[in-house]
Formats: C-alpha cells, sequence, structure tokens
C-alpha cells in the first residue's frame, strides 16, 4: 500500500509492521529530518536510499539528500517546491505535511536510524539467501555459490555496524589508554608479543595487535624459520593460538619443523627417518609432549584467496580464539579476480591483510619475498624498497623486517645473520645479528664476543670467532 493518505497510523503487529520493516519508523525518520535539517547529514553517512522499504519514503529521502547538497533550507514547502508530486502521483506536500505531523520526536532520530537500517539488513539477508538457493538449484558449483555468499556476508555485516560506534572522542578513550600504561608499568601485561630473540626485540616494541610485521627476503635466507618460530613461541610459551598459513609447504613439512627447532633434533634427520640417531629421541619425544597440546594451528591450501583466510581467521578465533597469525607468503596469496594483474592483486592483499589485522585485533606476521635489487649491489644488502611486486606492501606494514646472510662470507656460511629493521612506525630501525641454525629450523642469539661488527662488515677472519651452535634461547619453549 503506497498511498499515505489513506494510511492509518500503523499498529504495532499490524500489516506494515514486520521484523523485514517498518514503515512507521521510516515515516517518523523522514519527519524527522524535515523537522530539524542537520539530521539529514547524520542520515545520509549512515542510510542509502534503498534502505527504505515504503517506495514514497525512499523517495523523499532522495530528495532530501539532493536540496541538503544544495545548502537549500528544508520544509514542506520547500520539498513540494522541488518536486510537486511523488511518483505515485500522491502530492508531495500533502504527504510531507501528514509525516510531520505524526512523527512523534525528532529527538528519537538515532532509534529510527537503528530499526530502518536492521530491517534493511534483514531484507537483505533473505535476498542473499535465496540467490544462493537459486544459484544452487540451477546447479552452479558449490565453491562459487559459497564464495558468492561469504562476500554477500561480509558486506551485510559491516553494514549493519551502528556508525556512532566507529568514533570515540578523545577523552573516552584517556581512561583505557592510561589503564594500559599503568598495567604495563607494573608488568601485569606487555605491548605486544615478545619475537624470542632480545636483540631484535629492542627495536620492535613488540608483535602488537592490529600491526603487520612484514618478513623479507631472498629464498633461503630463513624467513619462513623467523615467522613459524615466532608463531611457536606465542603457541608454546603464552599458549595462545597461533595460526600459520603456507602457500608453499604442507603441514606435515612444518611439522617437522617445528620439531626440529623445539626438540633440537636436525631436520634432515626428521625428514630422512632412517638417520636418526639414538640421541635423537628424548628430544623428539620431548618436543611432541610440547606441541601435542600446543594451540599452533597450520593451513596449507596452496589455493587460498584473501577472502578465504579472512573466513579462516574469523573462524578460529570464534571457536579457539586467536593471538597471532603467520602467512607464508604474500605472493602466493591467490586474487578474486582473474584478469587483475599481479600488482593489482598484491596491493589488494596488502591492503586487506592490514584491515584485517586491526578488524581481529592481533599482529600478522607478513612473509614476503624481495625483486633482483640487492644483487646488483656491492653489500647484497636488501632494502624495503625491494619488496616485489608492490610499494604497498611496504606503506601497509607497520613493521618490515629484512632477512640477510651472506653466504660467501665465512660469517654467513656459521649461520650469522642480520635482521635489518627498515621500517619501524613505533620504534627505531637499525640491524641485530643473530644465528641461524639451520639443521634445526631456528634462529637463535649469538654467543657474545664470537665475531666483532667490523668482522662482518669486512668479511675478513677472526680469531676469535666461535660461532658454534650459538645460544639456543629462543628454543627453551
Amino acid at each position: 500500500m503506497n498511498a499515505f493518505l489513506m494510511e492509518s497510523p500503523p499498529e504495532h503487529g499490524g500489516p506494515l509492521e514486520s521484523k523485514l520493516y517498518s514503515h512507521e519508523a521510516e515515516y517518523a525518520l523522514i519527519g524527522s529530518m524535515i523537522q530539524q535539517n542537520d539530521l539529514i547529514d547524520d542520515a545520509g553517512g549512515r542510510l542509502q536510499v534503498q534502505d527504505f522499504h515504503h517506495p514514497a519514503c525512499a523517495e523523499l529521502f532522495e530528495l532530501l539528500l539532493a536540496l541538503r547538497s544544495k545548502s537549500i533550507g528544508i520544509d514542506v514547502v520547500t520539498l513540494s517546491d522541488a518536486r510537486s508530486h511523488l511518483a505515485d502521483s500522491q502530492s508531495t506536500l500533502a504527504v510531507a505535511a501528514k509525516i510531520v505531523q505524526g512523527t512523534p520526536s525528532a529527538a528519537n532520530f538515532d532509534a529510527y536510524t537503528k530499526i530502518v537500517k536492521e530491517r534493511s539488513v534483514a531484507r537483505r539477508v533473505i535476498m542473499a539467501g535465496q540467490a544462493m538457493a537459486e544459484r544452487l538449484m540451477a546447479g552452479d558449483p558449490l565453491d562459487e555459490v559459497m564464495a558468492q555468499g561469504q562476500q554477500a556476508w561480509l558486506a551485510l555485516e559491516s553494514e549493519g555496524t551502528d556508525a556512532r560506534r566507529r568514533y570515540r572522542f578523545i577523552g573516552e578513550i584517556l581512561p583505557e589508554a592510561m589503564d594500559g600504561i599503568d598495567r604495563r608499568f607494573n608488568r601485569a601485561v606487555s605491548l605486544g608479543f615478545d619475537t624470542g630473540l632480545p636483540s631484535l626485540d629492542e627495536f620492535i616494541p613488540g608483535l602488537c595487535p592490529g600491526h603487520v610485521v612484514v618478513v623479507a627476503g631472498a629464498p633461503g635466507q630463513g624467513k619462513t624459520t623467523l615467522g613459524l618460530n615466532m608463531a611457536e613461541r606465542v603457541a608454546l610459551l603464552k599458549k595462545i593460538p597461533a595460526l600459520v598459513f603456507s602457500l608453499e609447504m604442507t603441514d606435515i613439512e612444518l611439522t617437522n619443523r617445528s620439531l626440529s627447532s623445539v626438540g633440537s633434533v636436525q631436520l634432515k634427520h626428521i625428514a630422512e627417518g632412517h638417520s636418526m640417531a639414538d640421541s635423537d629421541w628424548p628430544g623428539l619425544t620431548k618436543a611432541v609432549a610440547q606441541l601435542n597440546d600446543a594451540p599452533l594451528i597450520f593451513c596449507d591450501d596452496s589455493t587460498l584467496t584473501l577472502r578465504d583466510i579472512r573466513q579462516i581467521c574469523r573462524t578460529v578465533k570464534r571457536e579457539h580464539g586467536l593471538g597471532i597469525v603467520g602467512i607464508d607468503y604474500l605472493g602466493l596469496i591467490n586474487g578474486e579476480s582473474k584478469s587483475a594483474s599481479r600488482y593489482e592483486v598484491v596491493t589488494d592483499v596488502s591492503k586487506g591483510i592490514k584491515r584485517l589485522a586491526k578488524e581481529l585485533g592481533i599482529p600478522i606476521l607478513l612473509l614476503a619475498q624481495l625483486n633482483r635489487g640487492p644483487s646488483a649491489r656491492a653489500s647484497k644488502k636488501p632494502t624495503k624498497s625491494d619488496l616485489r611486486d608492490s610499494g604497498q606492501i611496504e606503506a601497509d606494514a607497520d613493521v618490515v623486517i629484512l632477512v640477510h646472510r651472506d653466504g660467501e662470507s665465512e660469517a654467513g656460511q656459521a649461520g650469522v645473520t642480520e635482521l635489518i629493521v627498515d621500517k619501524n612506525r613505533h620504534g627505531p630501525t637499525g640491524t641485530c645479528r643473530v644465528q641461524h641454525q639451520g639443521a634445526y629450523h631456528r634462529f637463535v642469539e649469538l654467543i657474545p664476543g664470537s665475531f666483532s661488527d667490523e668482522d662482518v662488515e669486512m668479511n675478513r677472519p677472526s680469531s676469535t670467532r666461535r660461532y658454534g651452535k650459538g645460544r639456543p634461547d629462543h628454543a627453551n619453549f
């Protein structure tokens, strides 16, 4: 029933009042905006024309927005002057006057807006479900229909959020900020997860919620090892779920690396099996006992898109909780569009991962590859500008750690690795040196005095070097 002048005020539970629409709320919302023009700006930021179920209300809302954008004072007369009749041939003046007259109070504008928005989202949920059902009945592939459904749910979930909850005055935030400072001062909580490498922690205040930490390096430098070690530490020491996506290795390969790292058993022995020595078994047994109950979660699906990663993260957080996510690696994440260039895909994924970190309130370790720029330099050292495929990676990252080891030097052959913190939004940049124990798939602190900075820089022998195994602080889970 579209004619306002023929309708009596809707009764609760009557034909105009349902779980899918409320014409009464739509009338009151339009009336509030006519009475107080400033409310049009607020409504314009929270509602769209299609959120109105009643065609006349949708038409009046569109007209209100148009007049407001032209800075025209709005009342029932100016509305009628701008458009004498609505699409259903009713007089704009008569309809607007009746709506204003029937509006209880503009003070309840927020409540009217919420009702209209919630009913609009509810209608679209049903439409999305019906569209999925029709596609399935038509024989469309289940995975394609599910992907479309996930995309629709995400969009609807976002639209259902009350806009007034998206910002806060600093006065509202200060108590929370001061409480956090006090708790950290008293060491009741920490800023974020430590990396397990004290020399690296001197640069990074912690793997903090909402931050994206990019770990990049050339193949074979140890970026996967570093990322997995950090995730292992969160799961084993903090007992907080750590989710690792590997688009390159299987979950069995990742598990073998964790067994090697935690148990101090050479990865080669674990992979071969037949080369396991009697001395290896106690370490392996210890690692199994520690990892068996650890909330360390692996996903090795090589076909993942960002939408898949988001959905899995949300599921894990909802069902188990979630402390940190590692993604190995950015360049292998598939794009949603088959026609998009690699640059466009990487740019979109990078932006999406940053949004995901903030949404979930967790740090995300994002592994990435470098271009060939470092190979053309005498020092072979990478910089953040060497990140492959898109400069957006550098822009979105809170921290960029570049893993560099000179395999031609004595130090590099002994595992001495430079971790170059080349970007750090919340702390200093610089370089620390650690030791890569490749046989055990882990990084550890160097033994003090095992080399000098000058030795490494000049790549010259030193009689005081004692590389050995280094200090396995990180392995002491």
